[in-house]
């Protein structure tokens, strides 16, 4: 079954956005540890405090009573920091408890600093007795800490545990998307690079993709050049012979265009050695596929055929001379990347190319002349280039 590159990229968002939330919560999930760390603090600051105002001298009553108030002061921010609400409250358990935790936290602690009160503004005889009632509210303080310091813990132990499972869901869900549509994308990869060239791997293109697929079926629909006669063909490769490169010349020149000519001529750099060696079938599968890919060049004003003597010429009209010879050099790369069918198994072959910008005045024959003799310069530097003439001069380059 064909898979739709739109949906591989729709349903990658969908995984990417999914994986986001899942690390989303997991943030929030750690903020509310940290939340109840805080609160954790809180409560142990409240320890501090109580010994704090218990053992304030009263000798200096000025002073102690700014000192001690400042402790209660202090005392009373702590008692609500130690039961502030944290984002995930809601989707823990014991919430019930916990207001009833918080509640009995706040009616002792109120309960302690009253007494505190009293006994910083008792006088000296009784004194005794009103320090007596705050150690025991201060005992009930102290055991309400310690009530609520074990309720914080088992919340962080809560926190920290299902913080466990949504990180190992989210390396599970990481890993899954990465295998899943590092496997996607390369059949996308794959495709496109078959699409891109011909046979690189010396088989018939199948797509496994469904766009590309219909791009492949496209292709195969579509006749070199529509209602041509066959003795305007090439016979071996389907492309125009030299008598359909001059129809075809003359039929697109009609057609005004700004663009300047340029002219590629191409021949395989083996081609001595494989007309020996191969069949005339296997010849002229090298051939069609070799006017495969340059066809994949070709732009609507583009004249593209194949000559008697076997070289391939590419009239090409395009805004500067960078853009054609760019067209003419992928070209080269494309044969020397792909390898041909033969019965003899997958070949190897290269390409050698003249490269020029045809004058207006010069004929199609003269361009080619002067094309073949710019591409026997590429021939003698080893094939498998492109060759052009220097600007300004007439040598080569």
């Amino acid at each position: 079954m064909l898979v739709s590159i739109e949906k591989v990229f729709f349903n990658l968002k969908l995984s990417l956005f999914i994986l986001l939330l899942c690390a989303a919560f997991l943030g929030v999930q750690l903020i509310n540890i940290t939340n109840y760390s805080d609160r954790l603090s809180a409560l142990k600051s409240q320890h501090t405090l109580i010994e704090s105002i218990i053992t304030q001298d009263l000798s200096d009553s000025k002073m102690a009573t700014i000192l001690v108030n400042d402790d209660i002061a202090k005392l009373s921010l702590a008692v609500k920091l130690s039961t502030k609400d944290a984002l995930l409250d809601s989707f823990l358990l014991f919430t019930q408890e916990e207001t009833e935790v918080s509640d009995t936290l706040h009616t002792s602690a109120s309960a302690f600093q009253e007494a505190a009160l009293f006994w910083l503004e008792s006088t000296p005889l009784g004194r005794a007795t009103i320090q007596h009632r705050m150690m025991i509210a201060r005992d009930a303080y102290l055991t309400d800490i310690a009530h609520t310091i074990d309720f914080q813990i088992q919340r962080i132990n809560q926190s920290i545990e299902m913080a466990k499972y949504t990180s190992m869901i989210l390396v599970f869900l990481g890993l899954l998307i990465y295998l899943l549509y590092r496997f996607r994308l390369n059949q996308i990869y794959r495709d496109i690079k078959k699409a891109c060239s011909v046979d690189t791997d010396g088989t018939k293109a199948e797509a496994l993709t469904q766009e590309i697929n219909f791009i492949f079926k496209r292709l195969a629909r579509k006749a070199p050049i529509a209602n041509t006669s066959q003795s305007l063909l090439h016979p071996q490769s389907g492309l125009n012979n030299e008598k359909g490169m001059l129809t075809m010349y003359n039929a697109k020149k009609a057609t005004k265009s700004s663009n300047s000519l340029f002219t590629a001529l191409f021949e395989i750099d083996q081609h001595i050695t494989l007309s020996k060696s191969l069949s005339k079938d296997d010849m002229g599968t090298l051939y069609k596929k070799i006017g495969e890919i340059i066809s994949m060049y070709e732009q609507p004003m583009d004249v593209v055929a194949h000559l008697d003597n076997n070289n391939f010429v590419f009239f090409m009209s395009r805004n500067s001379k960078d853009l054609a010879l760019s067209d003419a050099e992928k070209i080269v790369h494309s044969v020397h990347d792909s390898a041909f069918n033969t019965a003899k198994g997958p070949i190897k072959v290269t390409l050698s190319g003249g490269f020029l910008l045809k004058a207006p005045v010069s004929t199609l024959e003269s361009s080619i002349l002067d094309a073949h003799k710019i591409m026997e310069k590429a021939k003698e530097s080893g094939g498998n280039r492109v060759a052009q003439l220097r600007e300004k001069a007439d040598q080569f380059q």
